[in-house]
Order: C-alpha cells, then sequence, then structure tokens
C-alpha cells in the first residue's frame, strides 16, 4: 500500500472537509425539498457523482427519518458514483435503501483509478485490502446493487464517465451519442490543461504561471 507525504494530506484536507460538510448540509436540505415535493409528484430518479453522490445520500437519510406518508413514491431509482462514504456503515445503507421503490445503485471502482478518492477518504489508513469506501468498494447490504464501473481513470474524469457507468446499469433513457458527445469533451478539456500545464518553467514564478496561456 502507497504511503503520502503528510504535507499533501494537509494541503487538501481542509478544501475537501470543508466541501464535505457543506455537501452533508445540502443534502438535509435537499430531502427537505425532495419531501415537500417541489419537483413534482411524479416519483424521481436521482444520480450524482463524487461530492453530488454525497449529497443525495445524505437527503435519502433524511428521508428515511419522516412518516412512510410523506415518502411512499417519491424516490424511484437512484444511482451513485464515486461515493465518499463508508461501506461498513449498514444503517445508513439501509435507511438509504427503504425510501428507494426501485433501485438503488452504488458505482465504483477499482482504488487504482481514483487514487484522489483514497487519499482524501483516508483509504491509506485502512485494513489492506479492505478499503472501505463505497466509490472504491461493493456495498454488502441486502438491496443495494453493486456496479464495478471501468475507464474512470481518475476522480475528476467521473463527470464523463457517468452516462457510460449508466449504460453498464441498463438504465433506460440514456443517449449513447450524448454519452459519447460528453466523454470527447471532458478528454479535450484535460488535454487542453495538459497542454497549459507543459508550458510552465518548473522554476518560473507565480506571475509567470499566471501569465501562461
Amino acid at each position: 500500500m502507497r504511503n503520502y507525504p503528510g504535507n499533501l494530506s494537509n494541503f487538501i484536507d481542509n478544501p475537501w472537509s470543508n466541501a464535505q460538510a457543506l455537501a452533508l448540509k445540502a443534502g438535509r436540505v435537499f430531502g427537505i425539498l425532495l419531501s415537500q415535493r417541489v419537483l413534482g409528484t411524479r416519483p424521481v430518479t436521482l444520480t450524482g457523482y463524487s461530492l453530488g453522490s454525497l449529497v443525495i445520500f445524505e437527503a435519502l437519510k433524511y428521508l428515511s427519518t419522516l412518516p412512510p406518508s410523506q415518502t411512499t413514491h417519491l424516490i424511484d431509482s437512484v444511482y451513485l458514483f464515486g461515493l465518499p462514504t463508508s461501506t461498513r456503515d449498514a444503517g445508513s445503507w439501509k435507511k438509504a435503501r427503504a425510501v428507494v421503490s426501485g433501485r438503488l445503485v452504488n458505482g465504483w471502482v477499482d482504488p487504482e483509478e481514483d487514487y484522489v478518492l483514497a487519499i482524501l477518504s483516508r483509504a491509506s489508513m485502512l485494513t489492506e485490502g479492505s478499503w472501505g469506501v463505497a466509490g472504491l468498494a461493493p456495498v454488502m447490504v441486502k438491496g443495494v446493487e453493486n456496479v464495478k464501473c471501468e475507464g474512470v481513470e481518475g476522480h475528476l474524469k467521473w463527470i464523463g464517465m457517468v452516462g457510460r457507468c449508466l449504460e453498464k446499469c441498463n438504465v433506460e433513457g440514456v443517449i449513447p451519442q450524448e454519452v459519447e458527445n460528453k466523454v470527447t469533451d471532458v478528454e479535450k478539456q484535460f488535454e487542453k490543461i495538459h497542454d497549459e500545464a507543459v508550458k510552465v518553467p518548473e522554476d518560473a514564478t507565480e506571475k509567470e504561471v499566471l501569465q501562461v496561456k
């Protein structure tokens, strides 16, 4: 198992922790809005990746605290990809499952494909071979489907791969051409970022970095 420098952990810890805390709060707010059926009276299908999936997961947990009369026929299916929450919290997963009438899917990848999530989730501190993070491993709770996604190649690539993962989940209504267009657009964005990065000399000052186009 890899060891990560402490200064790297410290550098990313505060922004990630802050974003995660906001996602938890946003999830409760989203749950309240869903319970009030602000999106309409028809059952909804929810899809999210990374912290967006955490918002959805927290919303489901909030909905589980309400009387069944307020949540019946509210959530159809839910697809969560790269979810930064524990696989071991069976209680929370059971609560989430209870308010979803259709499918509850955990989309995950091998840790080697998402080192960012591994670092941010302190995966290096867990028992070797048992990552314990939903985005990196199956969730062993009855009623939760686990779909292993491939080709993600990094946490930031989820934005372009969600469509393909939904295809792998056999979700109806996914438009193949739109999926491939999204993959291509994201690849072009990353190529542009890479091309700009290689223009920056190793000893460049902050001013010089900002001037690179």
